[in-house]
């Protein structure tokens, strides 16, 4: 009669639990519905979900000339590394939170000269979507950049000693770009938005630079300040495309425009071709134009071969 008492109890107690059931956690996915409380038609069975991307990259080039006379014979070595890190937390697909970091730094070092950490360039995107329609969303949008390293403009003198001028550091200059708008999901290619509202805040942390550069302005901060702050509109186009599992394709837009000064633009494109396993080629052209850094546009191109790896 004992055994037979326990063995009612645990029915019950079985029939309770299956009745509450258990939330289920899988690859950084909250399960919303349970079996006290299924989910109807239509209804969503994810609360949340976090989805992560790592992508690194590395490769090494060296270019030596022994009696070469045609065209520029210096000798040097780069060794340049690649980071891309992206996370995308959903909730019940209304609301999206975005980040993206890349990182790209290189090393260039000359025989017989100097050595520089050039590229280096750190971003970190921050975008944050509000459903208002099947495609249109309701946005806000951070972009952040900075060097960590010091950069020298190198010149001689008339004895021929070189002479070195800081260029730019960490946070100098720091660039933080902000707006809030209308964002456009482009199907299986990328997003477009328009910040109806930006803003634009420099910083200057090193002023040593206003003297090594002798200059009164330096990115649109005058001397004896450290920051500036433009107000006006703003545009962002991401694409982010890969074709046949081999080739990806990022290119970022970002353009700002205050009121009374031309446009700012910033253009990241970058085509990446995996050849292996571990084994990838990347194009990357990087477009600048600000009037108050230089009158003409700024351009410069990466390519390399070397390790990869995707997680």
């Amino acid at each position: 009669m004992v055994a037979r008492g326990w063995l009612l109890m645990l029915c019950i107690w079985l029939i309770s639990a299956m009745g509450a059931g258990q939330k289920l956690v899988q690859d950084d996915t909250l399960v919303l519905k349970t079996l006290q409380s299924p989910a109807g038609p239509g209804d969503s069975m994810v609360m949340f979900s976090l989805l992560q991307e790592l992508e690194y990259n590395l490769a090494g080039t060296s270019m030596v000339f022994y009696n070469w006379h045609q065209g520029n014979n210096t000798n040097l070595f780069t060794l340049v590394h690649f980071l891309k890190y992206r996370s995308v937390f959903t909730r019940i697909k209304n609301v999206k939170i975005i980040n993206y970091f890349f990182h790209t730094l290189g090393i260039q070092y000359y025989f017989d000269s100097i050595s520089r950490f050039q590229p280096d360039e750190n971003t970190l995107d921050t975008r944050i979507e509000v459903r208002v329609g099947k495609r249109l969303t309701f946005t806000l949008f951070s972009n952040l950049t900075t060097r960590i390293f010091n950069s020298f403009c190198y010149t001689t003198d008339q004895n021929g000693n070189l002479i070195k001028a800081l260029n730019a550091s960490f946070l100098t200059p720091l660039l933080w770009t902000f707006s809030t708008g209308f964002g456009w999901t482009l199907p299986d290619l990328g997003f477009f938005s328009v910040g109806l509202s930006a803003g634009k805040f420099t910083w200057i942390r090193d002023k040593r630079v206003f003297d090594q550069q002798n200059c009164n302005s330096f990115y649109g901060v005058s001397r004896g300040n450290n920051h500036l702050f433009e107000y006006g509109l703003s545009m962002h186009v991401l694409i982010d495309k890969e074709f046949q599992k081999r080739i990806h394709w990022n290119c970022d837009l970002l353009v700002f425009k205050d009121a009374g000064k031309p446009f700012d633009v910033v253009l990241k494109n970058i085509v990446g071709i995996r050849i292996s396993k571990f084994l990838k080629s990347t194009i990357q052209t990087r477009l600048y134009y600000e009037k108050e850094v230089s009158k003409n546009i700024q351009v410069e191109n990466l390519v390399s071969l070397g390790f990869y790896f995707n997680l």
